[in-house]
């Protein structure tokens, strides 16, 4: 027979179910009577036995040193399985620290490719098999990977279920994201001789979607809406249940911090520098989680550039901010906001590092109740301070250094080595954007004391 190199066997199986027999194959000292091949992924893995078997034949008859003895075969010849890849390439960004959802987000792309091209050697993945991800992409069911009914789907069967239930595309920046994870796999195996290139080198970056919708809420906060959020009536008698529904969204008017950089806050965190009180949003070792491995936190921060400290606003420090602080520490607990948990995860067992997501339910079915549509929610305090602050002529470099944004460097070398930070001029100048803003509301008071009876009880609170 014409040997297994000329063509690719997968290439004779074109549809579900097709069938391809072969008698009598010999390769050297290699025998095999019949093979009886069903579907694509199991020809690809006969190619590669037949592929392993021919170029060590090969080699044991033309070497080098013109022995007998072969020359061992090059790395990634035959390549490893997809699936043994990507629990190697899984266990290696978590040990490098990458925060939990970017790795989990990562792992259901990869769980995608698998079922989009089999597990097969990673050598054998082409831009093909990319195509056919697109199409499962666009068409996977809703709990594809999660909902046990479909455990055992197929590619077919889950763009065949997809199609019945006439999903909705996904949108342009989703199938972005998923470029990206695909394409720095891709090009790790790439590094490490496991592939000869990376078959994402053929697609570019997704072209952003220009197209608005004019039913979508815009994520901003006008005069009325905050007059709304805060008023008396409504907000006092929701935000009593609880220390973090009180204070939450008035840092997050006031700073526009993120919601979790708030809800993770502990009181380690909340300090004096010159004179000035300031909160820092960092992340510091939890002392409990030591024994799992040292350093480990249950608080996390978005990137470097979300590490900073902000002076605490005059508004927040006239609502009574310090005698909460107080309270807090009499309480005893190392956090401002005890009834948060900060979350675990299912598989791991670890800390999600979330301290936000109850207190984002609660501020969310809060806003409902308001008349607000879906998709407007804590985060637009931090689009509607940035807003105000930019129409009021504050550049961009000061606006990053109470948002936490990260500003492009021409020169990074001159930025991380050369330039030192200057505390008492860096806390000036955000004294200086934060008294700018001036949101139409007034804050309710705190009273000493407020919460006395919730935090007696250490059964509620969470680590």
């Amino acid at each position: 027979m014409t040997h297994p190199t000329s063509k690719a066997l997968e290439h004779y199986l074109t549809q579900p179910g097709d069938t391809l027999r072969m008698l009598n194959v010999r390769i050297g000292s290699f025998r095999v009577e019949e093979l009886v091949i069903t579907g694509r992924e199991a020809a690809i893995h006969a190619q590669e036995i037949l592929n392993a078997a021919h170029e060590r034949t090969r080699r044991s008859r033309v070497t080098k040193n013109g022995t007998r003895y072969p020359e061992p075969l090059p790395v990634g010849t035959p390549a490893r399985l997809l699936s043994v890849e990507i629990a190697d390439y899984l266990q290696d960004r978590d040990n490098r620290g990458l925060a939990r959802d970017t790795v989990d987000a990562t792992a259901r792309t990869l769980a995608l490719l698998q079922i989009a091209c089999g597990d097969v050697p990673v050598s054998r993945i082409d831009h093909a098999h990319i195509y056919r991800l697109w199409d499962l992409m666009r068409w996977s069911p809703p709990l594809l990977l999660s909902d046990p009914l479909y455990r055992n789907f197929t590619f077919e069967q889950a763009v065949a279920r997809g199609k019945e239930l006439c999903v909705e595309p996904p949108a342009p920046a989703t199938f972005e994201k998923h470029r990206r994870f695909l394409s720095t796999f891709f090009k790790r195996l790439a590094k490490t001789k496991a592939i000869p290139a990376s078959p994402m080198d053929a697609f570019d970056e997704v072209k952003k979607d220009l197209v608005t919708d004019p039913n979508k809420p815009e994520r901003l906060f006008d005069e009325a809406d905050l007059q709304r959020i805060f008023a008396p009536e409504t907000y006092i008698p929701w935000a009593m249940k609880y220390p973090h529904r009180w204070w939450l969204p008035m840092i997050g008017l006031y700073t526009g911090v993120r919601i979790n950089e708030a809800a993770q806050l502990k009181l380690t965190d909340v300090i004096q520098e010159s004179g000035v009180w300031c909160i820092r949003i960092q992340k510091t070792v939890d002392p409990d989680l030591a024994h799992r491995n040292r350093g480990r936190s249950r608080q996390s921060v978005k990137g470097k550039a979300a590490i900073r400290t902000l002076p605490v606003p005059q508004p927040l420090l006239d609502a009574g901010f310090l005698d909460f602080l107080a309270d807090i520490r009499q309480c005893g607990h190392p956090r401002l906001f005890p009834h948060l948990s900060a979350g675990v995860n299912k598989k791991t067992g670890e800390t999600n590092a979330r301290y936000s997501q109850a207190a984002l339910n609660q501020f969310s079915a809060y806003m409902k109740t308001l008349g607000f549509p879906k998709g407007v929610g804590f985060h637009a305090f931090r689009h509607t301070i940035a807003t105000e602050l930019h129409h009021q002529g504050v550049s961009d470099e000061d606006i990053a250094l109470v948002t936490g944004h990260s500003l492009s460097k021409r020169v990074p070398v001159l930025h991380e080595a050369y330039f030192h930070k200057k505390p008492v001029l860096a806390r000036t100048k955000q004294i200086k954007v934060l008294a700018a803003y001036h949101p139409p509301v007034e804050l309710p008071a705190y009273r000493r004391g407020q919460f006395a009876k919730l935090l007696k009880d250490p059964t509620k609170f969470y680590p």
